[in-house]
C-alpha cells in the first residue's frame, strides 16, 4: 500500500495526496518521501545558528569590561585626549596680573588647563586662564600645539571659549548632568597642575550649591560643586569627570594642602558656551532691584530697594514686597531670583508671584539687559529714597572727614582683615581694600559699611581683630552696601584661580 512506505515526518505532507491516490503504484509514493519544505526549514536553521554565531563572537568578554571598582584606567585613556594644557601669554601695563599670571614683570605667562568641545577645535577654559593674553598656545595629549584665539570670555561666571586654529579630527569630551550628580559619587579630575600634563586625581563631591564663596570681587553668578579630588594650581579650567567619563564640572578654585576644591557646575556651563562662542559676552536679563537682608526661615527673595526707571519699579514692585514664584517655580531667596533672571533674555516677560502685606500679587515684568557696572554704580546713587531726595549711602554734599593722622586708619595687623577703613555715623566705613587681603579675597569693596563679622557687630574698628579670632580658618562678614545687607563668606587661607 502506499501509505505503508510513508515517513512519520512526512505523514502530514502527504496525507491528502495518498488519499486521493489509494489506487496508484510504488513509484508515487517514493516521490513524497523528501518534501521541499524540509529544505527551506534546514535552510532557516542554518541561517539562524550563523547569526548566533557571529553574535558571541562579537561580544565584550568579562575580562576586557570597564570596572571602576577595580581601576578607572580604561575610562582615563578614554576621555585624556580631549583634556588640553594652555600655555598664555600677555604684556600688561604696570606688569600686576591677577590669579596664576601674578608676575611682577611686564611680560606675564601662565598655564591653565581645558577640554575639547568640538572637533574643529573648541576647547572651554576658565576666564582667569586667558584673561588679558596676548598669546595663547593649546597642547594636546599627543603633543601637538596649536595657536589660539579667544572667542568669547565672562568674568561673572569665570568661563571662556577659545578657538584653536586649523584644528579638525579631535577628540572631544561629553557633557555630563550636574544636577544629577550627588554628594557622595566618585569623580576625576584630569589637568595641568604645577604644569605637570594630564596628571589626574580622583575624590568625591564633597558639597553643592556652595555659592560665590567670595572668590571672586563683584557681581558673580558661580554656584560650586566642592570636591575632594586634588586641584592644584594649572588645574584651572581643566574638566571635573564623572564615573562614567562625562563632564560634570570645571576646576576653578583650590586651597592650600589638603583644603577642598571647587568646579563650576557643568548645567550653569551649558548655558553660557553658546553664547560666549557666537557673540563673545553673555547679554543678562535684569530686573532693577535688591535684596533686603536675609530672614531666617522665609523662603523667597525680599526686596530691600527698588532702583529707579527699571522694569522692577515699570512693573510695581515695591520694598519689602516677597517674591514666591518667578514664572511659576519657586523661588528659595535673593541669589537664587538674582541667578534665575540672569538666564533670561532682554525683553522677556516674567511673571512674579509676590507676597505684599499678608496677599499675593502677581505682577509682570519685562527684563531688561543689565547695565555694565559704572551704570550700576550710578544708578544706585541716583535713586530716589522714598522719592523725596536722591539717595547716597554717603553723601557727596556731607563727606566724613578723613581720620586724624595720630589715628592709624588701618585695621590692627593682629588678624588684618585687610582695609583701611574710618569710623562715622553709618559705622565702620572701608576706604580703600588693600591687593592679596583677605578682604580682597572675600569681594569687600570701598564704600562698604562693616555690620558684623563671624556674628559678632562692628562698632568700632577695635571690634575687628576679635571678631576674626571667633574662627581660625573661616570668616563671615556682613556689610552695608547699596542700602542692603551683604553677606559675605570664604575661609582665610583659601586661594582663588589655581
Amino acid at each position: 500500500m502506499v501509505l505503508g512506505v510513508m515517513t512519520a515526518g512526512a505523514a502530514a505532507s502527504v496525507a491528502g495526496p495518498a488519499m486521493m491516490g489509494c489506487g496508484g503504484d510504488a513509484a508515487a509514493a517514493s516521490e513524497v518521501v523528501e518534501p521541499p519544505v524540509l529544505e527551506d526549514q534546514k535552510a532557516a536553521a542554518k541561517g539562524l545558528v550563523a547569526a548566533i554565531d557571529a553574535a558571541v563572537s562579537s561580544a565584550p568578554t568579562p575580562s576586557t569590561s570597564y570596572d571602576p571598582r577595580f581601576s578607572l584606567a580604561p575610562m582615563i585613556e578614554k576621555v585624556g585626549p580631549a583634556v588640553v594644557s594652555i600655555h598664555a601669554e600677555g604684556r600688561l601695563a604696570g606688569g600686576r596680573r591677577r590669579g596664576i599670571f601674578g608676575s611682577p614683570t611686564p611680560v606675564v605667562q601662565g598655564t591653565g588647563s581645558g577640554f575639547v568641545m568640538s572637533a574643529d577645535g573648541l576647547v572651554v577654559t576658565n576666564h582667569h586662564v586667558v584673561d588679558g593674553a596676548t598669546e595663547l598656545t593649546v597642547r594636546l595629549a599627543d603633543e601637538r600645539e596649536f595657536a589660539a584665539t579667544i572667542l568669547g570670555s565672562d568674568a561673572a561666571t569665570d568661563l571662556a571659549v577659545i578657538k584653536m586654529e586649523g584644528a579638525s579630527g579631535l577628540p572631544t569630551a561629553e557633557l555630563g548632568e550636574s544636577g544629577k550628580v550627588r554628594v557622595g559619587d566618585w569623580v576625576v579630575a584630569i589637568g595641568s597642575p604645577m604644569g605637570l600634563e594630564h596628571s589626574a586625581s580622583v575624590g568625591i563631591v564633597s558639597a553643592k550649591g556652595r555659592g560665590s564663596l567670595g572668590l571672586y570681587a563683584g557681581d558673580s553668578y558661580l554656584d560650586f560643586l566642592q570636591t575632594d579630588a586634588d586641584i592644584a594650581p594649572g588645574s584651572s579650567g581643566g574638566p571635573l569627570f564623572d564615573i562614567e567619563g562625562r563632564v560634570v564640572g570645571i576646576n576653578t578654585a583650590v586651597g592650600p594642602g589638603a583644603a577642598p576644591g571647587f568646579a563650576i557646575p557643568i548645567d550653569q556651563v551649558k548655558a553660557i558656551i553658546p553664547a560666549l562662542r557666537d557673540h563673545g559676552k553673555v547679554v543678562r536679563g535684569w530686573l532693577g532691584a535688591a535684596s533686603a537682608a536675609d530672614e531666617k526661615g522665609v523662603i523667597g527673595a525680599r526686596v530691600g530697594k527698588v532702583y529707579d526707571r527699571t522694569p522692577a519699579a515699570d512693573a510695581g514692585l515695591l520694598e519689602r514686597d516677597l517674591i514666591k514664584k518667578i514664572d511659576g517655580v519657586e523661588v528659595k531667596d535673593f541669589e537664587d531670583l538674582r541667578a534665575r533672571v540672569a538666564t533670561m533674555t532682554p525683553g522677556h516677560t516674567a511673571l512674579l508671584e509676590v507676597e505684599r502685606d499678608g496677599k499675593l500679587v502677581e505682577l509682570s515684568v519685562v527684563l531688561a539687559e543689565r547695565p555694565d557696572p559704572d551704570r550700576l554704580t550710578s544708578l544706585r546713587e541716583d535713586t530716589p529714597r522714598g522719592g523725596t531726595r536722591p539717595f547716597r549711602l554717603f553723601p557727596r554734599s556731607e563727606p566724613t572727614p578723613p581720620p586724624e593722622p595720630s589715628t592709624p586708619p588701618s585695621v590692627p595687623a593682629s588678624g588684618r582683615l585687610g582695609v583701611q577703613a574710618r569710623e562715622s555715623d553709618a559705622g565702620v566705613e572701608i576706604a580703600l581694600v588693600e591687593d592679596d587681603s583677605l578682604a580682597k579675597a572675600l569681594g569687600l569693596e570701598a564704600g562698604d559699611v562693616l555690620r558684623s563679622i563671624n556674628g559678632r557687630t562692628i562698632k568700632s574698628t577695635a571690634d575687628v581683630p576679635a571678631a576674626l579670632a571667633e574662627d581660625a580658618t573661616k570668616v563671615t562678614v556682613e556689610v552695608v552696601r547699596d542700602g542692603t545687607v551683604t553677606t559675605l563668606s570664604g575661609s582665610k587661607t583659601l586661594r582663588s584661580r589655581p
